[in-house]
């Protein structure tokens, strides 16, 4: 066999480094297109592609919503490469995250969004890992944090004005998410729950806001609400998070403690408690319970996603990706609702509703009777677990039906507030809009 000259040695050298020896250039459409047409809102002569309410149903919020978030992560690292080519808009790979998270199971897949977006498999993919991330790092700190002291004063003023709750924080609950696939790791019979084939399980704080202050995930379906609870650091670090006389309410799937008022377990064979008393307490709790589980409609009703994930958990890493995701849904949950973005009912599974509760005048503190002290104080040394129960219990048989009676009249000259000042977000958004327009 004759020996190779230099130059055809170099092309099989080349060859032998090169993954194709011959490759046609990428296929390629104007990606553009869509984003543009999905953005834009029309003029006079023009309809838009998209109407609002389209446009919502597709992306889950509203365009205002999506270019203020838009606007918020732009300048994030992730969207800055050192070197290949280059990334597709920020905006326009926000909306690919977006549309992904406001799809249950596979309807929003690499094939289905490439397709719709006219990009490719992998870019797809990258754009939603790097809007996720996006999130994560530039609303995350803004948009997701357990109240401040000052902060759970008046979350606690609230819940004593609409609910008679003294020193109530928040409101927990769990809720589950299921999953698409069986996982492929060893301790996949875990994740076989009582309601999904498999699932994984989470805990939330909410407040009287609907914002979700706390929460945790990745234990499997399995997981017991109580069991995830006491090893949270809600329980670990409880100093953290509480005074010594603030607590959070749940149901009867959590231990009283000093922190946690549950609701009382019903006798067997019956629907109550036969202790008047604690049906009471029962009672009050049941509400703000409500709107916690109300708030986890809202959440995978904004995102269809976390209703049937379709990642498939094979590792730790595969199950970080999983909660990430779970983590970003979080942080827009949570910024949507200071925006005043509004959810459309039908989103959600079931009816219920949440009670809008006005920010009170005063300090309910202020002139407290004596009688009351004992809320404010910590638990005492050797007191037994329910201590804390037990206290808010006593104190609803005593107070209770002079409250029900004050609220009363309170609704007849009252009205709910409208939410927070968000003029500067409204103003964010029209400066934005105008260097579109600019541009």
């Amino acid at each position: 066999m004759a020996a190779f000259n230099s130059s055809q040695e170099k092309k099989l050298e080349f060859a032998q480094k090169s993954r194709y020896t011959f490759r046609l250039g990428y296929r390629k459409l104007n990606e553009d297109v869509v984003f543009i047409g999905d953005l834009n809102t029309g003029n006079d002569n023009e309809r838009p592609w998209l109407t609002a309410d389209e446009f919502k149903q597709k992306y889950r919020r509203s365009r205002e919503a999506l270019l203020v978030i838009a606007e918020r992560i732009k300048d994030d690292d992730v969207f800055k490469n050192k070197r290949g080519p280059k990334q597709m808009n920020p905006t326009h790979q926000l909306m690919v995250l977006l549309d992904y998270l406001g799809t249950a199971g596979s309807g929003a897949n690499n094939p289905k969004q490439r397709a719709y977006f006219h990009v490719g498999n992998g870019s797809v993919n990258n754009s939603r890992k790097r809007a996720r991330d996006a999130v994560i790092h530039s609303l995350g700190k803004d948009f997701y944090h357990w109240p401040d002291e000052n902060e759970r004063k008046n979350i606690s003023n609230c819940y004593k004005m609409e609910f008679n709750l003294p020193n109530c924080v928040g409101v927990m609950d769990g809720t589950l998410f299921p999953l698409a696939f069986q996982p492929e790791t060893e301790d996949a019979a875990d994740y076989h729950g009582r309601k999904f084939q498999w699932s994984l399980t989470c805990l939330v704080v909410s407040d009287q806001k609907r914002r979700i202050r706390w929460y945790i995930t990745g234990y499997p379906g399995s997981a017991h609400d109580n069991r995830m609870l006491r090893r949270s650091p809600l329980k670990v670090r409880k100093e953290e998070y509480f005074t010594v006389y603030q607590y959070i309410i749940g149901d009867t799937a959590f231990d009283p403690s000093e922190n946690m008022v549950p609701a009382y377990k019903a006798n067997p064979n019956k629907a109550e408690p036969d202790d008047p008393d604690e049906r009471l307490l029962n009672k009050v709790i049941s509400k703000p319970r409500v709107s916690s589980e109300h708030v986890n409609g809202m959440w995978k009703g904004r995102f269809p996603w976390l209703r049937l994930i379709p990642n498939r958990v094979r590792d730790k890493k595969s199950l970080t990706e999983v909660m990430k995701y779970i983590h970003c849904t979080v942080i827009l949950h949570n910024f949507l609702i200071e925006f005043g973005d509004q959810h459309i009912k039908s989103w959600e599974s079931e009816e219920d509703r949440l009670s809008d509760i006005a920010e009170p005048a005063n300090d309910p503190t202020d002139d407290m009777p004596g009688e009351e002290h004992m809320l404010y104080r910590g638990v005492p040394a050797g007191a037994p677990k329910d201590w804390r129960r037990a206290t808010v219990r006593e104190y609803l048989r005593e107070h209770h039906a002079t409250f029900e009676l004050e609220r009363n009249a309170r609704q007849d000259d009252s009205s709910d507030d409208e939410g927070e000042d968000l003029s500067a977000v409204a103003t964010e958004f029209e400066n934005y809009f105008s260097r579109l327009n600019n541009n």
